[in-house]
């Protein structure tokens, strides 16, 4: 993994684990360690340790989940969706869309800004060209999800006047769009900006970053120690026991 290892974020990849935990109240209620280099593909076993710890009627009374963007995927929403669990969930490109010089410079031209006619299935580009379907496409995750891709491209991009700035491709403009995914984000978008999911935002900078923060430089617990999966993930819940016993006698 490609750790942080100053205040400049400069790093090198390294040897190392993904320590994923949930927490209530800064009390750490759920940990699971990984062997993966992003969050994406650690959620579907941290919900399955939650059910072995706490078994699958408490699993089915968990109404809410939040989690930063680096849990957004289309796998990860339909998993919240099927096991009817609010996910205050942000996807990568959330905090960006928040910032009005981000939107005023990708509003005109990028894929998620073009018109598109959901009846007729065809977007339009800034031109008013018409932007058809040419074919779909299926593409797996790392999980052996698979992704459905929709394709679409200009009949004809020759002599445009915002050729230049609208792509930089030397064929007519193509664009791949994920419907399902965007139906999810759209629903997020919404989620998020409501005043609950504001209130929800907010919580989780102050529920589980100061625990890592604690783990890390109030116990200095920077490093494991020991070696493999089984004895990492001992290691690691001894220092949340003793994290756990900590706030419980403050």
């Amino acid at each position: 993994m490609r750790l942080k290892d100053d205040h400049m974020q400069n790093g090198q990849l390294k040897p190392a684990y993904n320590a994923q935990i949930s927490t209530e109240n800064q009390f750490i209620v759920n940990y699971t360690i990984h062997q993966e280099t992003n969050d994406f593909n650690t959620l579907k076993r941290h919900l399955e340790n939650f059910e072995k710890l706490f078994g699958k009627k408490k699993l089915g009374e968990l109404e809410e989940l939040t989690a930063d963007a680096g849990y957004g995927s289309e796998e990860n929403y339909e998993l919240l969706e099927q096991k009817n669990i609010i996910p205050f969930v942000k996807y990568n490109t959330f905090d960006k869309e928040q910032n009005a010089h981000y939107q005023a410079k990708h509003k005109t031209f990028s894929k998620e800004h073009l018109h598109y006619n959901q009846e007729k299935d065809y977007y339009v580009c800034p031109m008013g060209q018409k932007m058809e379907k040419t074919h779909v496409s299926t593409r797996k995750t790392k999980t052996g999800y698979p992704q459905k891709l929709s394709h679409y491209q200009a009949k004809n991009c020759d002599g445009c006047p915002i050729r230049g700035v609208c792509h930089s491709s030397k064929e007519n403009r193509s664009i791949e769009r994920n419907h399902h995914l965007e139906d999810y984000k759209e629903k997020i978008r919404e989620l998020l900006n409501s005043e609950e999911g504001i209130k929800k935002r907010k919580q989780r900078s102050v529920e589980v970053e100061p625990v890592f923060a604690h783990l890390k430089h109030c116990n200095n617990f920077k490093r494991f120690t020991l070696r493999g999966l089984k004895k990492v993930e001992l290691e690691f819940g001894l220092h949340a026991l003793a994290h756990n016993l900590r706030k419980k006698v403050a």
